[in-house]
């Protein structure tokens, strides 16, 4: 079974867009906040990474806004990750309204494992899969 990162947020002010909702940028934050924390709850934290010389970017997110949120409500982001492989691995999110248990985003971040010398993709190192290891679906 997939192992599920939680991660709360309480909608403040600064999430509010013009429309009364969270804004559609603030999500991409949430998921960026949740992967790092998952990360870190894996022993893998950025100052690791940049020891190491080499780290996860992003290559691409897919999100669908399915609800809004609104100032006061308590949202988790669930967290997993879905595949690893040599170079890259997908990581997938669920953004949940605590109340009613509506999901309001469901996303997939695409990541590549990255040297911080030369900007290329390079092989994820065995230290971090095994980090992981209890957390990938596949």
């Amino acid at each position: 079974m997939t192992h599920i990162f939680n991660y709360s947020i309480t909608v403040n002010n600064d999430h509010i867009d013009a429309l009364k909702h969270v804004n559609n940028e603030i999500y991409i934050r949430w998921l960026m906040e949740s992967a790092g924390a998952h990360s870190s709850a894996c022993g893998l934290t950025l100052e690791k990474y940049l020891a190491s010389g080499a780290c996860f970017v992003v290559r691409r997110h897919e999100v669908d806004y399915l609800a809004p949120a609104y100032l006061g409500e308590k949202l988790i982001v669930e967290t997993w990750i879905k595949n690893m492989h040599a170079k890259k691995s997908t990581r997938a999110y669920r953004i949940i309204r605590e109340h009613d248990n509506t999901i309001v985003v469901t996303a997939e971040t695409l990541w590549v494992y990255v040297d911080l010398k030369t900007a290329r993709a390079t092989e994820i190192p065995q230290g971090v899969i095994d980090a992981f290891k209890t957390n990938i679906a596949d």
